[in-house]
């Protein structure tokens, strides 16, 4: 499910008070990278996901696949599936813009 990026821009503050305090290791996938900059800024290190124009627009340097990696927290949207993740916590973001760790 792709959300509008209005809508899931406006989700970004909510992911950063879910995440807490950084330094922690931040998967994004499925977003084009617009939540990136705002979690680099806040002292994260993100690893976008998403091979689209926007994405690297964005993020810069973007994978077109989740690496092997261990991460802090992957934020995803509703019905990504996560399988093969290795994230300590899941920071969903839903159709409605409601955001929810899983």
């Amino acid at each position: 499910m792709r959300l509008p990026p209005a809508l899931a821009a406006a989700a970004t503050p909510r992911i950063l008070e879910l995440l807490g305090d950084p330094p922690a290791r931040v998967l994004e996938l499925g977003f084009a990278g617009i939540h990136a900059v705002p979690l680099l800024l806040a002292g994260f290190d993100v690893v976008v996901v998403d091979d689209s124009p926007a994405a690297r627009e964005r993020a810069g340097a973007v994978s077109p696949e989740p690496p092997a990696d261990r991460f802090d927290a992957v934020v995803a949207p509703e019905g990504t599936d996560l399988r093969g993740i290795d994230a300590e916590r899941r920071v969903i973001v839903y159709a409605d813009g409601s955001v929810l760790v899983e």
